[in-house]
């Protein structure tokens, strides 16, 4: 792999935007979904289940994505699975049926687990090893941009054309990346493979990054499918997109105001003081009335999760041998669908019993659980790392 800092600049470039594409055409589709099967006479617990059904394949496939990305050329295994991951919108339309449904949410699974994976590891093996953690905490943020502007977009389209367009919207997002990557290029040597292993495809130095980012995603995943619902009971729906361009503005706010303190290393007063702000943002929404209330939730949202989520993808990538960024990442990125994936199944649940803005509340009980374990055990874990 060549690392002159004329190629790897112009490469890290069409990886960022490919990944800022791919992370926003994801995201696009969680609050898309659940209107969409409303639409097709789907409600309640069914649609947590349809939504539920791709964390439970990426789960499942997380390992096998490493493995892949380890043992085959990183490059092109990538550009087969996200063609692959492309042909998963266009089938939402074709099939709107309940248990189809299902299985096309298992098929994005097993192959967005290879696409979520492949990007950070291809970003890291581009940069030069001083510039590892640096860089990746920079690319970290095309997933905060990603979960932001996805859902904005994918609710303007269904607001203004329909759940077909949106889709079909999705679907174009996602060719457009394809495009992107295919004009990276990235040379790898010859591989030598292994034989798979279940126990070789978790890397077990990232558990702990793992464990503590999946409580901390939990109120994420509840907040993105859901809000779309919760903006149509509160009669708030004119001001939903416009919570999905606070939820950037945040995230771009911490990302100007923390960079300086993420690359000087004061990691765990950034910690604190997000999951502060995470936690009062959560419960506020039992006593939300009104626009605006909504769009200041939108903004301290994604000014926490601009700050958390750059800073552990750095944690895990910073601290893994080149060799091994493959699986390590796909390990990592568990935390994500089993958070997410909580989240949606948790407010499927709650939904009609307690109803979602109480049920909102509820789940900031997982930031303090997650601010215990960083507490406890994954700052010091961090620390004793980058010694070594």
């Amino acid at each position: 792999m060549e690392t002159k800092d004329t190629i790897w600049n112009r490469r890290f470039l069409l990886l960022f935007l490919t990944n800022l594409l791919v992370l926003a055409a994801f995201y696009a589709s969680i609050p898309i979904i659940p209107v969409y099967c409303q639409e097709i006479g789907i409600t309640g617990s069914g649609i947590g289940i349809v939504l539920t059904a791709m964390s439970v394949a990426t789960i499942l496939f997380r390992p096998v994505a490493g493995y892949l990305l380890d043992n085959f050329n990183r490059y092109r295994v990538y550009l087969v699975f996200l063609a692959l991951f492309c042909l998963s919108f266009p089938a939402f339309i074709a099939f709107p049926i309940f248990g189809v449904l299902i299985l096309i949410r298992l098929y994005m699974g097993a192959v967005y687990s290879v696409c979520g994976s492949a990007t950070m590891t291809l970003a890291g093996d581009v940069l030069p090893p001083t510039k590892i953690t640096e860089g990746i905490s920079r690319f970290a943020f095309t997933v905060s941009i990603g979960m932001a502007v996805g859902p904005y977009v994918g609710i303007q389209v269904q607001n203004h054309m329909s759940s077909k367009a949106s889709f079909l919207t999705i679907f174009a997002i996602t060719v457009a990346a394809l495009v992107c990557v295919s004009c990276c290029r990235i040379h790898y040597p010859k591989v030598e493979r292994k034989k798979f292993s279940i126990k070789d495809t978790i890397y077990v130095p990232a558990l702990p990054f793992m464990f503590n980012m999946m409580f901390l995603m939990i109120p994420y995943g509840a907040v993105i499918a859901y809000s779309s619902i919760l903006a149509q009971e509160k009669q708030l729906t004119a001001f939903l997109p416009y919570f999905y361009i606070c939820l950037v503005a945040g995230m771009l706010c911490s990302k100007l105001s923390t960079q300086k303190m993420i690359d000087a290393g004061k990691h765990r007063i950034l910690v604190y003081a997000s999951l502060v702000i995470l936690i009062l943002t959560m419960a506020s929404y039992i006593f939300l009335s009104s626009g605006i209330h909504l769009l200041a939730a939108g903004f301290f949202f994604g000014l926490g999760y601009g700050i958390l989520q750059p800073l552990f993808q750095s944690f895990v990538t910073g601290t893994t041998p080149a060799p091994r960024r493959g699986v390590a990442n796909a390990t990592y990125m568990l935390s994500y669908d089993v958070g997410i994936g909580i989240g949606s199944l948790l407010m499927g649940f709650l939904q009609e019993p307690i109803g979602l803005p109480v049920g909102f509340a509820l789940t900031a009980i997982a930031y303090g659980i997650g601010g215990g374990i960083y507490m406890a055990y994954t700052d010091r874990y961090y620390r004793k790392l980058r010694r070594t």
